[in-house]
């Protein structure tokens, strides 16, 4: 007898190849399962762990045997617990929930894990469900101490008595901190977009620009004082410290720069500069300043075959006046005999106070002995007027010696000694009067 058994044989190798697929996707899915590098577990319907990848062990310190019948519940904190439960009912309505959760690892650490939570259905039936653990403790610390310190670089902004700028590679301000408002009278949200150097004094934009330049090419930071003007228009001192700021690939981001406003210290500055070369009670050049100005016009003198002079004086008898009437009084003639010879010179001399009742005039651009003589007589004029104060009246008269340079020049300690020893030939001569001598 012969039975045709080619349907058979047709069904037994697709059983066969059925089956073959079968053990390799079973094989497929133990090894995506088992060595997966994030950690999966399977749970039952009521949330017990029945499978776990080794994974898990990384995760939460357990050997994946060890999670075996254990309500993974367990593992959440206890402020997550209806975060995690919300995951559950959304896998047992067929769908699949995502959360962020903390759990209590083996060893007592808080793991902070993204979570997601799929339904595992079968024929149409629930028989359980699995999760995708991923640990992201790390990232959401990283992200706390970002948030940390963006909070602590608003607070400091917002309360900051400098001006903190951000600058692009353009020269852009892309961030002001809100002391602008303060400071410069301008709201923050005006200089954003705007240039660096746009409210920046003419005659400091090129320098300023030179230094920035320069720090975002070798990386170094800088500092710069400049002028800007406020919302009234008037120019503010300011110094700027800078910051480059690069990527992890050496590019350049922005510059950070905190500015503040040094007026007042340019001002104490001005009047320590100003007291260093000038007189305090009379205000004018002292012996330091007149020796450096008198060594300017030697030198310029030298060049061009001009002459100048050099006038020597003090007050006659101006110890009486201080033991008759005291230093108040001193004092007072000696700022009063400042002025009038201020008003007794041509504009452009320089008259300086080398100390005591000594003073001193640099007269350039002198063409001949007639100008000084003319300018000393001017002087004991001016000296005639009445002298009055507090009531008393009181006489006050100069001797006047005058060095006369030649054409090209001297030495700046041939003109002083040739005008004091002048000034000596003065005294001799009787006093309130004056002489000249050429070197």
């Amino acid at each position: 007898m012969v039975k045709d058994i080619t349907d058979e044989k047709q069904a037994k190798l697709e059983t066969e190849k059925t089956l073959e697929y079968l053990e390799e996707s079973k094989q497929r899915y133990k090894s995506l399962f088992h060595h997966n590098s994030d950690a999966i577990f399977s749970l039952d319907l009521s949330g017990i762990v029945t499978n776990a990848n080794t994974a898990v062990q990384q995760v939460t310190q357990y050997k994946r045997k060890e999670l075996f019948g254990l309500s993974f519940s367990t593992l959440v904190v206890e402020k997550d617990q209806s975060t995690y439960h919300d995951l559950l009912n959304q896998a047992k309505d067929g769908e699949t929930g995502f959360a962020q959760l903390r759990l209590i690892n083996k060893v007592g650490e808080t793991v902070t894990v993204s979570v997601k939570v799929t339904p595992l259905i079968i024929d149409g039936t629930l028989f359980g469900m699995y999760g995708i653990l991923r640990d992201i403790t790390d990232f959401v610390e990283a992200q706390k101490r970002l948030a940390e310190s963006e909070e602590r670089f608003r607070i400091i902004t917002e309360n900051a008595h400098d001006l903190i700028s951000l600058i692009d590679d353009s020269g852009t301000i892309i961030y002001c901190s809100p002391s602008y408002q303060q400071i410069l009278g301008f709201d923050n949200h005006e200089y954003e977009g705007n240039l660096f150097l746009h409210n920046i004094h003419p005659d400091d934009t090129s320098r300023i620009n030179e230094v920035i330049l320069k720090s975002i090419n070798s990386g170094e930071l800088f500092t710069v004082q400049f002028r800007q003007y406020n919302h009234e228009g008037d120019w503010v001192w300011s110094e700027s410290n800078g910051t480059p700021v690069f990527d992890k690939h050496n590019r350049f981001k922005h510059l950070v720069v905190l500015t503040r406003d040094i007026t007042i210290q340019k001002e104490y500055e001005e009047r320590l500069e100003y007291f260093a070369h000038h007189d305090p009670l009379t205000g004018l050049p002292n012996r330091r300043y007149f020796r450096e100005c008198l060594t300017e016009e030697v030198n310029k003198v030298s060049e061009n075959q001009q002459r100048l002079a050099v006038m020597m004086m003090d007050i006659d008898h101006f110890k009486m006046i201080n033991d008759t009437w005291g230093h108040d009084i001193g004092d007072w003639v000696i700022e009063e005999f400042g002025k009038r010879l201020q008003q007794s010179v041509r504009e452009h001399d320089m008259v300086g106070r080398l100390g005591g009742d000594e003073f001193v005039i640099l007269l350039p651009e002198v063409e001949s002995e007639l100008v000084a003589a003319t300018i000393a007589q001017s002087i004991h004029q001016t000296m005639q007027r009445r002298w009055q104060k507090d009531g008393q009246t009181f006489e006050v008269t100069t001797s006047i010696g005058i060095a006369l340079a030649p054409p090209g020049g001297a030495t700046e300690f041939a003109i002083l000694k040739c005008a004091d020893n002048a000034l000596y030939d003065a005294k001799e001569a009787g006093r309130n009067t004056y002489k000249i001598k050429e070197l």
